[in-house]
Parts: structure tokens; sequence; C-alpha cells
């Protein structure tokens, strides 16, 4: 006599509650879908079993698919349940065992349940975790024949685990959901800011939305909104629950206050970029001011001797009319750095810049100053944005370019 387990209890008795939790959309300032979440219930004890938990149970016993056939019904039957559902995604979670077993009946089964609870296509997104799907053929065999009926299809957890830009290629989603651990805490960390902002950027070029998930406090989701994100997910907006049409209220009263919120904040930023930005030029226009009468030696020891003065300042190079630095690039003393030198540093003698942002468009825009992106100092591991402008030194033409330390956090 087989066992009679708790994954076979569940099973046996349909014992797998469906939760929701939003999805919004801050420039729409409303929910435009709810992501249905699995949980199994013991009987017996009344206990509730997580989904990874669950999964992983099924899993062991070979009995993934059935418990996923189970989580699949189950979330379309409670989402017919919320009022006016047809105005809202229903995000459903797809197990990779449906993908990697390859098995028709199986990967129909998700059409033949949405026809069954007269759901239209469009109103679902399949949710896919591509970084556990071992057989590529089949993800892109699964994403294509849904897409083709309507569907939309999403990338889940991305940047988590093995995720790569591969499957991106290869499924293109509708939707990238990027993993909370990207998430978390972006608003204070430069390197999830620049992952991030390279995955938004390919998400816009091959035409998908981004949302982020596990969002928990306002700082991240201002930064998520600057960086470009067009979706939000997390226990911030609301935990998972049951009845999200009594929910609602509170989730848009949520939403409207973060975008009033966000608004602000917007506004402040700008106010003070634009001061940081103001500030930035009027030490430039002091520093140039050095290099009246002076020869260019006279005019790189008054730099040495100045630049102290200015905290916002990390290093001061000069190039000449083509590009090239013949002179050491003139560091701040009162920085610590982690090097004292960076990679680029090691060969600045007599170095080429001409193509360098902060050197091709000064001369190409016949503009009077120019300010790079910002980037990360590998030397002192701040945020930098170089700033160029040419100056007169005896009546020859110089670069002068000033490395700025440049960081707004929201």
């Amino acid at each position: 006599m087989k066992e009679d387990t708790l994954i076979k209890r569940i099973l046996r008795e349909n014992n797998v509650v469906t939760v929701f939790q939003p999805v919004v959309s801050l420039k729409e300032m409303r929910i435009v879908g709810f992501e249905a979440l699995s949980r199994g219930i013991c009987s017996e004890t009344g206990n509730i079993i997580q989904p990874t938990a669950m999964f992983q149970m099924a899993r062991e016993e070979n009995c993934d698919l059935e418990l996923d056939r189970l989580c699949r019904r189950t979330a379309m039957k409670a989402y017919k349940t919320i009022p006016n559902y047809n105005k809202y995604l229903l995000f459903l979670n797809i197990d990779t065992c449906v993908i990697d077993k390859n098995d028709t009946e199986s990967a129909n089964y998700t059409k033949a349940l949405t026809d069954e609870f007269g759901i239209n296509y469009s109103s679902i997104s399949l949710e896919i975790v591509e970084s556990k799907i071992e057989n590529n053929q089949n993800l892109v065999h699964f994403v294509d024949n849904y897409k083709k009926l309507g569907y939309y299809v999403s990338l889940d957890d991305f940047g988590a685990m093995h995720s790569n830009m591969n499957r991106i290629i290869l499924s293109k989603p509708n939707i990238i959901k990027i993993d909370m651990g990207l998430i978390r805490n972006i608003h204070d960390n430069y390197y999830q800011q620049s992952i991030i902002t390279s995955i938004i950027d390919i998400a816009k070029k091959t035409g998908a939305l981004t949302l982020a998930e596990g969002l928990e406090n306002m700082e991240d989701i201002m930064k998520s909104y600057e960086l470009g994100i067009d979706l939000y997910q997390g226990f911030f907006f609301h935990r998972p629950c049951i009845d999200v049409g009594s929910a609602a209220g509170f989730i848009q009263d949520k939403i409207n206050y973060t975008v009033g919120y966000v608004k602000n904040k917007l506004a402040e930023n700008v106010t003070i970029r634009k001061n940081r930005h103001t500030n930035f030029e009027n030490i430039t226009s002091l520093l140039k001011h050095e290099a009246k009468g002076r020869s260019l030696e006279a005019f790189y020891k008054a730099l040495e001797a100045n630049v102290g003065f200015f905290p916002e300042i990390e290093r001061i190079f000069i190039l000449d009319n083509t590009g090239i630095q013949t002179l050491p690039s003139v560091i701040n003393p009162s920085h610590k750095l982690k090097k004292t030198k960076s990679f680029s540093m090691f060969h600045e003698n007599h170095s080429d810049h001409s193509l360098k942002d902060y050197y091709y468009y000064l001369k190409k825009l016949d503009a009077g100053r120019y300010f790079t992106d910002t980037f990360i100092s590998s030397t002192s591991g701040n945020i930098l944005r170089t700033m160029s402008c040419t100056v007169s030194v005896r009546d020859e033409n110089f670069i002068l370019c000033i490395d700025f330390i440049d960081s707004v956090k929201s």
C-alpha cells in the first residue's frame, strides 16, 4: 500500500487555494492585473503550505504536472470571481515541467482550461521562470504556440539564478519581470541600477514591458520609476490576498499616494540636479580663470594647488586640441582612494582621448561644455560625471576635463 503523503492528500482533496497580488501601473494610475499565487492546505492541521515547498514535494513524488494543473484550474476559477475580472490581466504561473516534458496534452491544457472557463486568451499572461528551463527548443515552441493564440508571455524572476539575455531573444516575451533580488535596495546601489537599466534598454528595443517585483518601500519604487520601469508589484501595494475585490479601494488609494509622491520627488530631483549642475559650472569657471596669463605648466600647478578646495572634484586632466593628454591627472587629495591609479591612468602619459565622449562630442557639437553620463570610478567607487570644456592657455586651446562626484538619492 502506497504511503498517503501530504502532497497526495492535497491533490486528492483539491486542497489548493489561490491568492492574488496586484500589478500596478503608476503612469496609468491603476491596477492592471493580478498574479495568481497558489497555497496548499493541510486538511489535518489547517497549515498553509507555501508553493516552493509544495512543488518540491510534488517533484519528489513525480506528481508536479498534476499539481501544476490543479493550481492553474484553481487560479482561473478564482480569477472569474474578481469583480470586473475581464478588466485585469491574470498573471498565471506555469511550472517548467510543462515545458520540459514537451507533452502535447500538457502544453495545450492551459488553452483547454481557458476555453472551459470562458476567459479571453488576451486576458492571461503566462509566467515562465526561464532560468529553470532546460530545453530552449521546447521554450520557443511553447511560447510561439501560446502567443499566436493571443496570450501574453512573461519571463518571471529575470536576473535570478542562471538567467541570460539569450532567453529574451528566444522567447520574445511581452513582459520581463525583474527579480526582487535585483530590485531590493536599488535606490542605494548603483551597480543594480546599471544592470536594470540594461534590462530596460533591451526590453524597449524588443517591445517588452518591464515589471519590478518585490517592492516594499517608496525609495525603491522611486528609483525604479526614474530608471523607466513600466509595472510594479510588491508588499508595498498589497500582500497577496483572496478577496481582492474588497482590497481594490485600498490598493487604488496606495497607487494615488505613490503617484503624488513620485511627482513631488521628480520635481525636487530636477531642482537638485539643476543646482548641482550650476555648481559644477561655477567651479569650472573659477578653475578656467586660473589659466589667464599663465603657461600650461603654471596653470597645471594652479590646478594642483586649488583642487583640494572643491570636494565635488575627484580628478582633473588636460587634453590638447587633438585629444592627447600630455600631463598627469590632478587628483584631489581630500578623497580617500581605493587605488592610487585607475586602469586608464596607467596609460595616461600621451594617451589619446579623441574617441572619448567628453572630447568627441565637445568637438562635434561645437558646444561650450559637455557632461557625460554617470559612471563608477575605479579608484574611489564614487559615482562620477566628467565635464569637459575648452580653455585658452596663452592663445592655445586645450580641453579641461573634470571628474565631478555626482549622485542624487531618491
